[in-house]
């Protein structure tokens, strides 16, 4: 009985351990600029959000969270509860509302033409 109460202590301290490095190497950091976004192939907002952005040539990192491990990683460490998720600055952004990932762009420095989509204008 020790035994086996020493086992699922070892494997709680080491679930525990891999989660909190998780969330560690996935956070946003404050001086980052750069646009990541978990997505899936067969979700239409994530389909909506890639393509706005290649739209307005805003650069961005890709991360499939069914088909990669590091996508797979980073959505568990941010708490993913659906996607996409988007880091956009220091700002972690869950779901798809134009007005939101807008203010983000904005406040990581990017330039949004006039005609940049929001929830208001779809």
């Amino acid at each position: 009985m020790r035994k086996l109460l020493f086992i699922l202590m070892i494997a709680a301290i080491v679930l525990f351990s891999i989660d909190r490095l998780a969330a560690h190497l996935y956070a946003p950091k404050e001086d980052f600029n750069a646009v990541i976004i978990y997505t899936t192939q067969w979700c239409p907002y994530c389909e909506a959000l890639r393509s706005t952005l290649n739209q307005y040539q805003i650069p961005f990192i890709k991360r499939d969270t069914e088909k990669s491990l590091d996508g797979f990683a980073g959505y568990w460490a941010l708490r993913g509860h659906g996607v996409p998720i988007s880091i956009i600055g220091s700002e972690v952004i869950h779901g798809y509302d134009g007005q939101i990932i807008t203010d983000a762009l904005v406040g990581a420095g990017y330039e949004i033409p006039a005609d940049w989509p929001t929830n208001k204008q779809q």
